[in-house]
């Protein structure tokens, strides 16, 4: 067929000459050239993405000859997409362990980038003989080093003492790595549960793709890690042998909510669209809309319109000076006890695409807005987004906003009217979209 293309092969050559060392794969598409291939890879992900990264270097070797200087191939990293229906975090249990999984969720928390060894050279304290390219698995798990040197010990006067490998870091292969922390979309918790949270790990080009607030569908492998030794005065007893923790390598990520702000994910069907047109051109819509808000209370129109003015929103504006103007509504219902305040506020958060209710007395500021916590395995600060980083392109809905202390308040002034958190505290200075209503 004259139309034939070699999609793979001209995706590599186009990143290759670009410094882009990756190359996106559909599992879809890898099974409708090789069934059996996509199925091994789905089951034993570990080992065939390992084979999967060494022949997209071989072709990449291949399209880019002659090279500059001759130079080395650079080694090339595989980033795998799939159409499957995602699971939840909840749903994933101790069978999926080393399964290739896709998981939907918000990033609420990102490490710094930090470096790993992926080949190591070891140097004997005794004999002073060097072992190199001492391989390390990808992932959370270390590697041990060995306790007895492997050189010849015969005819030796001094043998090698035990423990006697040091690492030489000079002559290590590393590559970057980050730990991102996924929480289950709101809208997806049952009523009354905690959400569920779950460690990431990216590496090389996975590294800085996404920032706390962000909804993700992670592709990876369900994998698991050593438990952290307790902590000092803790008993150190305690069995914790065959315990393991689970994280998630990662191997692929799409980002849900791109454009500004407002959810930008959510398709509309041909049919959906012709039915908004004939709704906008019916006369008297503003008061069917205004009516079908929280239909089981009668009256309250004019506060039934506001909130209808602040599902839609205006529209954001970005001016030729590059200043953005917000064009999210924010309202603040007042009223006597029992005039169904909080359950026009339930009912807001119950139809926006993305909602968040929280109340004044049981919301602080770190809470609202963002918070730095430092990571108990790393000893790192790592930043977490609060419920109005979390309710990016939706709707926050706060309950009883006259009982929040003040300082808290004022916390949220910037996010309501710049649409932005700023942060400075221990060591992190960053900025934070928040583009929510209130």
């Amino acid at each position: 067929d004259s139309t034939f293309q070699y999609k793979y092969r001209q995706q590599i050559r186009d990143r290759y000459n670009l410094d882009q060392f990756w190359c996106d794969v559909s599992v879809d598409e890898l099974a409708l050239f090789d069934d059996s291939l996509a199925d091994k890879l789905c089951k034993q992900p570990v080992e065939y993405l390992k084979i999967l990264e060494l022949a997209a270097t071989e072709v990449a070797d291949e399209v880019t000859r002659p090279r500059a200087d001759d130079t080395a191939v650079q080694s090339m990293q595989v980033m795998l997409a799939s159409d499957a229906h995602p699971i939840a975090l909840r749903e994933l249990k101790s069978d999926q362990i080393s399964r290739l999984v896709k998981v939907p969720g918000i990033v609420i928390g990102a490490s710094n980038v930090r470096a790993k060894a992926i080949k190591m050279s070891l140097q004997c304290r005794g004999c002073r003989e060097i072992v190199n390219d001492v391989n390390i698995s990808a992932g959370l798990e270390g590697y041990l080093l060995p306790r007895k040197c492997n050189s010849d010990q015969t005819g030796r006067a001094v043998k090698c003492p035990i423990d006697p490998y040091f690492i030489i870091p000079d002559r290590c292969e590393c590559v970057d790595y980050q730990l991102l922390k996924l929480q289950e979309v709101p809208e997806s918790v049952p009523h009354g549960e905690m959400p569920r949270h779950l460690q990431l790990y990216c590496d090389r080009y996975l590294c800085d793709k996404v920032v706390p607030g962000n909804r993700v569908t992670i592709v990876g492998v369900y994998s698991i890690k050593k438990v952290s030794k307790p902590a000092k005065g803790v008993n150190e007893s305690r069995a914790t042998i065959g315990i393991r923790a689970p994280y998630m390598r990662v191997v692929g990520i799409e980002v849900n909510s791109e454009g500004p702000g407002r959810a930008a994910s959510v398709p509309y069907t041909p049919d959906e669209e012709q039915l908004f047109r004939h709704l906008a051109a019916t006369p008297n819509i503003y008061d069917r809309i205004a009516r079908s808000i929280a239909p089981s209370i009668f009256g309250a129109t004019d506060m039934k319109k506001a909130i209808a003015c602040l599902l839609f929103s205006g529209s954001r504006k970005r001016l030729p000076d590059g200043l953005n103007r917000r064009g999210d509504i924010n309202v603040l219902l007042l009223g006597d006890p029992g005039t169904a305040k909080s359950q026009l506020l339930k009912f807001v958060e119950k139809v926006a695409p993305i909602g968040v209710y929280t109340s004044g007395k049981g919301s602080s500021a770190a809470g609202l807005t963002a918070s730095v916590v430092r990571d108990p395995a790393s000893r790192n600060f790592v930043m977490e987004g609060g419920a109005m980083v979390l309710a990016d392109g939706g709707v926050v809905c706060i309950d009883e906003f006259d009982k929040m202390r003040e300082d808290d308040r004022v916390a949220i002034h910037e996010a309501m009217e710049q649409q932005t958190i700023s942060i400075a505290k221990a060591g992190i200075t960053t900025t934070l979209n928040s583009r929510c209503s209130v």
